[in-house]
């Protein structure tokens, strides 16, 4: 999996505790990658990012930067923060999870309960509507700077809706 993040770089955004457990955070990174940020993006265009996820004119994309569009100054803050509340959504339905041989089992810590389930799915909504406000500004940059992503230009799914044709649903549970 070529990610775009590492949990590492999700902490520098997100409070997921200062001990790292990779072996699961990594497939929630992945997760988030694959399901949201590649529907958020289109296939071409997701493509694209990970080809050149090294390359510097696609830097500003990802961390972040100001730009202009039709007279008036934005800034966008990256698919990196983007990736980040994505991850986030689903890393509070995940984490206190452990699978073990004998079933899926809830961690109990030593001085705290688990929080109420209603509670982390309201936690999760939130990320995803973040997600989805610092989309339309990362959108509004893509656009203003359609010769420096071309691919983002062609996109077949880039657009504001797919061809009527070309129309899916998307299921999501939270």
């Amino acid at each position: 999996m070529n990610k775009l993040l590492t949990p590492e770089q999700i902490q520098t955004f997100k409070d997921i505790g200062e001990k790292i457990d990779a072996k699961k955070i990594n497939p929630i990174i992945e997760q988030a990658q694959t399901v949201e940020l590649k529907t958020t993006l289109g296939d071409r265009f997701y493509f694209d990012v990970l080809a050149n996820k090294d390359n510097a004119d696609y830097a500003p994309l990802f961390s972040g930067c100001s730009f202009t569009y039709f007279d008036i100054n934005y800034y966008q803050d990256g698919l990196n923060s983007l990736l980040a509340d994505y991850f986030m959504s689903k890393y509070v339905l995940q984490i206190n999870t452990n699978f073990t041989p004998f079933g899926a089992t809830i961690k109990l810590g030593a001085n705290g309960e688990p929080a109420d389930r209603n509670s982390l799915k309201d936690i999760s909504t939130q990320q995803l509507q973040l997600a989805g406000s610092r989309w339309e500004i990362i959108r509004l940059y893509l656009n203003a700077n359609p010769t420096l992503f071309p691919n983002w230009k062609n996109n077949i799914y880039g657009s504001e809706s797919a061809p009527a044709g070309d129309r899916t649903f998307r299921f999501r549970k939270i």
